[in-house]
């Protein structure tokens, strides 16, 4: 099958109107490595394909002179130095036109920035799919007028790899898009998937898989250019460290303040609420207002449910229904009201704002939602975090 060779134009091969030469190392290519003119000079003695030769007008005229084109099948394509997107297009539309063909593209002669435009390009294509390219560099070595070529796809899957980890910290979620040789992607993706489901069990696991997959990778000197963003993902996660050891409404703080990190409001609010609903249930327990036989046998909602009504019942008024604790201590709510109406206070912001977002209220804008989230998770994270139902008495 037939290659699209791809190479940007520079200036060199002439100096002082007298052709010139430098010596290439073509390993990497599998080619002979001697003297030639350049790089592009490389591709046509060493290749049989079709190439697409781009460059200003002052470079394809330079190389039409020194290069020999004969019997090759060459096209010249004239680019504006000042256009990077024009340089950009063509090389996109090149390598879309390959369709399921081979691509080399060879970078190593023009513009600085038309070489980062067709990297990019090609780094397109691979998240498309196209996993045909392969992208050439001739990097000078320390000895004059010699070159090795160097293959940069790996470069690429760590462009890939930079912009998932990037989506990543930013969204939580991570689609295993590539392979990464030496990295365990899918540590990312399961880690993500149980965060995302809620699935407690897995999150934990998956959770501890990923804390090892980011310190082997920071230790890795292959991913030495992305350990900023190993580390900023063990920062954003941080929280997690003990979490199969914490109480359930610790773990719902915990994922009610990263969601509100990453503006995922529904579910802060959400995680919000059970947080507040399971530390009073706890509490009640732990100070033996409920028994042990409730804690253990009663449905989970309705005792979180029959909790929140005794603690906020002036508050809700005719949703109060009369319930264990009040009918058999009657003074219960008055030895503990001061407590209890620090928690209403909040609670009743919570549920406002609940019903709001999840009852799409698409008459009332939430302007401030990320501000009035704030102010309650710093509120009620001081109740939990103070224990103020620690002292409460029957």
């Amino acid at each position: 099958m037939s290659k699209k060779i791809i190479s940007i134009l520079g200036m060199a091969g002439e100096f002082d109107g007298k052709k010139t030469t430098a010596y290439y190392a073509c390993d990497a290519l599998a080619k002979k490595s001697k003297e030639y003119r350049n790089s592009t000079d490389v591709l046509l003695k060493n290749y049989d394909d079709e190439f697409y030769l781009l460059g200003t007008e002052e470079a394809i005229k330079l190389q039409k002179r020194i290069l020999d084109i004969t019997n090759k099948r060459v096209e010249f394509l004239e680019v504006d130095i000042d256009n990077l997107d024009e340089v950009f297009e063509k090389v996109f539309e090149l390598i879309s036109e390959a369709n399921t063909g081979e691509v080399l593209l060879d970078i190593t002669h023009g513009f600085r920035d038309q070489s980062i435009s067709a990297i990019f390009s090609a780094t397109l294509h691979h998240f498309l799919n196209q996993s045909n390219i392969e992208i050439i560099f001739a990097k000078q070595v320390v000895i004059h007028k010699k070159y090795e070529y160097m293959l940069l796809n790996n470069y690429i899957h760590l462009t890939q790899l930079s912009l998932l980890l990037t989506g990543f910290i930013r969204t939580l979620n991570f689609v295993n898009s590539v392979e990464i040789d030496g990295l365990n992607t899918l540590a990312f993706e399961s880690f993500s998937k149980a965060l995302l489901s809620n699935d407690f069990k897995k999150l934990e696991a998956s959770y501890l898989n990923l804390s090892a997959t980011l310190s082997q990778a920071k230790n890795n000197d292959k991913f030495k250019h992305l350990k900023e963003l190993f580390e900023q993902i063990e920062t954003t996660l941080v929280d997690f460290k003990g979490f199969s050891k914490k109480e359930i409404y610790d773990k719902y703080m915990i994922l009610a303040k990263l969601m509100s990190d990453k503006n995922y409001y529904l579910l802060s609010i959400t995680y919000l609420f059970e947080a507040i609903r399971q530390y009073s249930t706890y509490s009640f327990y732990k100070n033996k207002i409920i028994s042990n036989y409730a804690w253990t046998k009663f449905n989970m909602y309705n005792l979180n449910r029959d909790v929140m009504y005794c603690i906020t019942q002036k508050e809700f008024g005719d949703d109060y229904k009369q319930t264990y604790y009040d009918r058999n201590n009657s003074n219960f709510y008055n030895n503990n009201s001061s407590v209890f109406e620090k928690i209403t206070i909040e609670y009743k912001k919570l549920r406002e704002l609940r019903n709001n977002l999840t009852h799409i209220n698409y008459k009332k804008s939430q302007p401030n939602i990320k501000k009035d989230l704030e102010n309650l998770l710093n509120a009620l994270d001081t109740i939990i975090t103070d224990d103020i139902l620690k002292k409460i008495r029957k």
